[in-house]
């Protein structure tokens, strides 16, 4: 899974009104939704590493699930 870093508001708009990562978006939306869906005021710092963290915690999860198989 590649988890995107976003340089600019730009790039958060441009992710979201395209076809992006199906695991990535959802996640993006969310955090948009708690700052208050305004894109401009996003911390984008935060998101980026937000991001990280919830992708290990799906990755973790995922390989969770395949050890108990």
């Amino acid at each position: 899974m590649t988890i995107p870093t976003f340089k600019t508001i730009e790039d958060v708009k441009l992710f979201l009104n395209q076809e992006s990562d199906a695991w990535c978006r959802p996640m993006v939306e969310e955090f948009v939704e708690m700052c208050g869906s305004d894109l401009d005021l996003l911390d984008l710092h935060e998101l980026n590493d937000w991001l990280v963290t919830e992708m290990q915690s799906v990755s973790q999860g995922y390989e969770d699930f395949i050890g108990e198989e």
